[in-house]
């Protein structure tokens, strides 16, 4: 679903749309897209399959329900830049239980810290420095055996991302040593290795993820980053004004308006550009609103034995425990 809601002219876009802010003559991006083929008859068989299997316990219900988001999400491909996009992402990415409640609290707070200098010492995509992002990257997945590649990419709307047999990692970024083992933690631990894991999995459903579970994930890898005292001021920073300017979306206002109230609370040109680009892909995709109460509700529940065998979702968690047995990780107790 990421790569089709990233626009294909993001850099040009951007270097547009700084260009005009500057000018005091800020303008509505024009973003473009690639193309979806239609998947409307598959959409149908996977609805039908989730009608069947869910009658068949807690288990059966997990495969459907993971079925019925993947129809969401497909639908969501198809929308990219059109009139129903808004409505199909508000669908996938709602927030608006007591943990989103606690996150906007928590952004409010984090916001609220004085900022802290950091010394950009290396390239993201310098393959002769060893402390690159590349570098770090393809050592940690050889280190750890995972069966994967790293690849460089210039479409990136984040630093780095994990997919299928591949971690990406995005081109002409100047890093901090700190902020390059933030990153290879959170991709290598929080994504790549629970691919690896649910890909041995007997259980179809860990390699399959279940409902929520990629949203989940995302949490789990925040918590890794404040276990290993990585979740500094400058990355809390970040992820509070990725929460806000999501609310901002989720209120109707428009990328303008969201650009404008991110530097109103001290965020940079090109930061609140690049973080409204990343909040409004596709039409208003929205997807960076989950992350902060996804780690508030993994830090609650503590069952990383489970979590940590793939895209699994706290609520999926109790379901799934029995099967992690024989897996080499030791199970433990969901408590929600």
């Amino acid at each position: 679903m990421l790569p089709a809601c990233t626009p294909t002219n993001l850099g040009p876009e951007l270097a547009r749309l700084r260009a005009s802010f500057a000018a005091t003559q800020p303008r509505a991006p024009r973003f473009e897209y690639l193309s979806v083929k239609d998947t409307g008859e598959q959409q149908d068989s996977l609805l039908r399959a989730a009608d069947d299997v869910a009658q068949h316990g807690a288990l059966a219900s997990l495969y459907a329900e993971r079925a019925r988001e993947v129809v969401l999400e497909m639908r969501i491909c198809s929308a990219v830049g059109g009139a129903d996009f808004y409505a199909l992402a508000r669908r996938r990415y709602a927030t608006g239980d007591v943990h989103g409640r606690r996150a906007d609290a928590l952004a409010n707070a984090w916001l609220d810290a004085p900022e802290e200098p950091e010394e950009m010492t290396t390239t993201s995509d310098d393959p002769a420095d060893p402390r690159s992002l590349l570098s770090r990257m393809r050592a940690e997945a050889g280190r750890r055996r995972l069966p994967m590649y790293v690849k460089l990419s210039d479409r990136l709307s984040a630093l780095a991302a994990t997919g299928a047999g591949v971690v990406y990692v995005a081109t002409g970024k100047r890093l901090s040593v700190r902020a390059v083992e933030r990153i290879v933690l959170h991709e290598i631990e929080g994504h790549a290795v629970p691919r690896a894991r649910a890909a041995k999995a007997t259980l179809a459903i860990f390699g399959l993820g279940t409902a929520r579970g990629a949203d989940e994930q995302e949490g789990r890898a925040l918590v890794l980053e404040r276990q290993a005292g990585l979740l500094d001021v400058r990355r809390r920073k970040e992820l509070a004004r990725r929460h806000l300017a999501c609310r901002s979306l989720e209120r109707g206002a428009d990328f303008v308006e969201t650009v404008n109230a991110l530097r109103n609370n001290g965020t940079t040109l090109d930061d609140a550009l690049r973080i409204a680009a990343r909040v409004y892909r596709g039409g208003g995709l929205g997807r960076e609103i989950v992350y902060l109460p996804a780690m508030l509700r993994v830090e609650q529940a503590r069952c990383d034995a489970v979590l940590s065998m793939g895209q699994v979702s706290v609520a999926a968690a109790e379901v799934l425990q029995p099967f992690v047995q024989g897996t080499g990780l030791e199970p433990s107790s969901c408590a929600r």
